[in-house]
């Protein structure tokens, strides 16, 4: 389970469906024992008499790694991703007026859309020995679509061989317009690599792309002006998956093996590695470059 360290409001969410001047938001909170286990999304809408089915609905319609099984009004299953559950126990519904504040409710289809309000899940009732028991949703991340960016947008691919990953470096800040300081490379290898020879196949081929690595973990990371020194609480975060929207938190560098299509993520700030660009040593513009060298000096702030 995750906990609230701080409150996550409208304004973390990215992940928005439908269009309309009223706002819902859900959080589905999968309590098992990945990381991150909770997400969350916004829904716009205009129409009268919906309800939390009908938010349900068009977040997985909108979202191709959803399944979910409403069956006359019952939430029956929901999975997304890796998080498959045990059809042994059930979901708990709710609803409130913040992520950290919502009461169980009458069931997905008997609670009414009210514009402002949370609705989330959270699986378990702790009816078997094995699945968890009743819990409010925890403290969630903002969910990504798993379409946001594919191998297919990729222009320059370092290395030869018949398999290919991406490896998204986030550094957590964002420019003044709003654009996330994440950049992606494309690899290409024959059978399987660790992150860190993926890294060191990166470094050789892209000499504006440098790394130091120790006890398995990143120490310093650095992509032309960006820099990402570890310090403290101020760490390199490190993720595996599919598409921007399966990241999973991994504890060390050798726990990561990559095999064809899979995804290596470096997130240095709170946010999951999120959409890319393609990294090259054009990266920055003289603007970009002149604020990252003010922004990263010692001890000078973000």
């Amino acid at each position: 389970m995750q906990l609230f360290s701080a409150q996550f409001t409208e304004n973390d969410i990215k992940f928005w469906v439908g269009t309309g001047s009223k706002k819902a938001y859900f959080i589905a909170d999968f309590n098992d024992s990945d990381n991150p286990t909770s997400y969350a999304w916004g829904y716009r809408y205009d129409a009268n008499n919906l309800t939390m089915e009908d938010l349900i609905n068009a977040i997985a319609a909108a979202e191709p790694k959803i399944e979910a099984e409403v069956p006359s009004g019952f939430l029956y299953s929901f999975n997304y991703n890796h998080h498959i559950p045990s059809l042994e126990d059930y979901w708990s519904t709710w609803s409130g007026p913040t992520a950290e504040n919502m009461n169980l409710n009458n069931g997905v289809n008997n609670d009414p859309l009210v514009n402002g309000k949370w609705y989330g899940l959270s699986f378990g009732y702790g009816f078997t020995s094995t699945t968890p028991p009743l819990s409010h949703p925890s403290a969630p991340v903002a969910a990504y679509h798993s379409a946001w960016y594919n191998a297919s947008q990729i222009t320059n691919w370092i290395g030869t061989g018949s398999n290919t990953s991406l490896i998204v470096i986030d550094f957590g800040t964002s420019s003044s317009a709003g654009q996330a300081h994440s950049f992606v490379f494309g690899i290409k290898y024959n059978g399987s690599l660790t992150a860190e020879q993926a890294l060191q196949l990166i470094h050789a081929q892209a000499p504006y792309f440098n790394f130091t690595s120790g006890s398995n973990q990143i120490n310093a990371l650095s992509l032309n002006n960006f820099t990402g020194n570890a310090s403290g609480t101020n760490t390199w975060k490190l993720y595996k998956g599919k598409d921007l929207s399966s990241w999973r938190g991994q504890t060390n560098l050798s726990q990561i093996q990559l095999g064809n299509n899979d995804w290596l993520g470096l997130s240095f700030g709170q946010r999951l590695p999120f959409t890319p660009r393609e990294a090259s040593n054009l990266t920055l513009g003289v603007s970009d470059i002149r604020k990252k060298r003010i922004e990263y000096l010692p001890k000078s702030g973000k």
